[in-house]
């Protein structure tokens, strides 16, 4: 999922540059300048590591007052003037925030469905059918009305965000470089942040851990429940071999199948197993075992057993595309043999009640006044990951040791 940080400073636009005029064309019309400016920095055509004299560029500008629109939480938006150093600055950075955040490797988005609410405690509504078993309608006979229950699960928020100041110093010194460096990181900070709080809600590493405890990845009628249980008809008679997988290594095809069973026992609300599309199943491993189910995947034959088709193997009946095994070495920070198998997404809410939110700034703040502060970035994110159900994903052990307790 390609992400974007969004501004609550807009001047919008078009436009070009010149570094030897900025000032005189700043000066002459700072709003249409900007908006000049934004085009250029959205087309990729400039960018804050380019701006090698930054002391320069806030000397020319600092003092050019620009009109902008800033937003107000439960005001809509206001207008006011604002240096034209942090508004650029501004920009420029957030641009670059874009293309650290992006350029680190994830899998979490693999993982979930992402939706957005800005509800601190969202509550989902999981709509089971009743039905009637009633085979047949008889001519001139009232078709059955179905019933139906709700089982509501709740998905909570989590907040975080990080800031960075530029100092007048540093912008004297042009210290260019260490500026880059930190903005980028911001970025970075931020994508990190996220995956791990995802991987760790998807594997429900606290809540299923010997001892249970938050956050809780399933909250069934705002209980945090454990997601995984080797205990039949845990955490629900619809899972009547529970959720969890124990001695099940994954070594070779036998424990993919094992996983596979497993799944087929899963029920609906009517107490009927369920069906779920084979191309929507995924394997999500540590890197330590990425090997080895990729051998198992791309291996037509089983391997050690004369002329024997693998099931799993291309052109065999559960054959898995390795694209379909989501792998990433921060699962080794959490667990270096346990796997999980099933259908993720249709089990996982990713809820973002604040998508990025970025803010910028400049000299007319009281930190410039105080603490020479003369340009201040914060980005900030609002998301928690939660579990509508229980029947679509499982988890699988070497032994019977939670990961959090290994």
């Amino acid at each position: 999922m390609s992400v974007k940080f969004v501004s609550d400073i807009r001047v919008g636009g078009n436009a070009g540059l010149s570094l030897r005029d900025v000032r005189d064309l700043a000066k002459a019309d700072p709003k249409a300048f900007m908006m000049r400016m934004a085009k250029l920095i959205d087309e990729k055509k400039i960018s804050l590591s380019q701006f090698r004299d930054i002391r320069g560029l806030f000397t020319v500008l600092s003092d050019v007052q620009v009109p902008v629109e800033m937003d107000v939480m439960g005001m809509g938006t206001r207008a006011i003037m604002a240096s034209a150093f942090p508004i650029l600055t501004g920009n420029l950075v957030i641009a670059q925030i874009n293309e650290a955040y992006n350029a680190v490797p994830t899998i979490g988005q693999e993982l979930v469905t992402e939706i957005d609410d800005n509800k601190k405690v969202t509550t989902i509504a999981s709509v089971s059918s009743l039905d009637k078993n009633v085979e047949e309608v008889k001519e001139l006979e009232e078709y059955p009305e179905i019933g139906a229950t709700e089982e509501k699960v709740e998905i909570r928020h989590k907040k975080n965000g990080r800031r960075l100041s530029i100092s007048t110093e540093a912008i004297q010194e042009n210290e260019i470089a260490d500026i880059v460096g930190k903005v980028n990181a911001l970025g970075e900070i931020a994508s990190d942040w996220i995956e791990e709080q995802t991987l760790k809600r998807v594997t429900d590493h606290d809540g299923s851990a010997s001892s249970a405890a938050e956050p809780y990845v399933y909250r069934p009628n705002g209980t945090g429940t454990a997601l995984f249980s080797a205990t039949a008809n845990t955490p629900g008679t619809r899972a009547p071999s529970g959720t969890r997988i124990t001695s099940n290594a994954f070594v070779d095809e036998t424990d993919l199948e094992a996983a596979r069973v497993r799944m087929t026992t899963m029920k609906n609300g009517r107490g009927k197993r369920i069906s779920i599309p084979w191309s929507e199943m995924k394997i999500l491993a540590p890197d330590a075992i990425v090997g080895k189910i990729l051998k198992v995947l791309n291996s037509e034959y089983v391997p050690g057993v004369e002329n024997e088709k693998s099931n799993f193997g291309p052109g065999g009946k559960w054959g898995m595309s390795p694209s379909r095994v989501v792998s990433s070495p921060k699962m080794d920070d959490l667990s270096a043999s346990a796997w999980y198998f099933g259908a993720p997404q249709k089990q996982f809410k990713r809820k973002w009640k604040l998508r990025m939110e970025y803010l910028t700034l400049g000299t007319d703040t009281e930190s410039y006044l105080r603490r020479g502060v003369a340009f201040q970035a914060r980005i900030a994110w609002d998301v928690e990951i939660g579990a509508t159900d229980y029947v679509y994903w499982i988890q699988c052990l070497s032994a019977s040791t939670a990961p959090k307790d290994e």
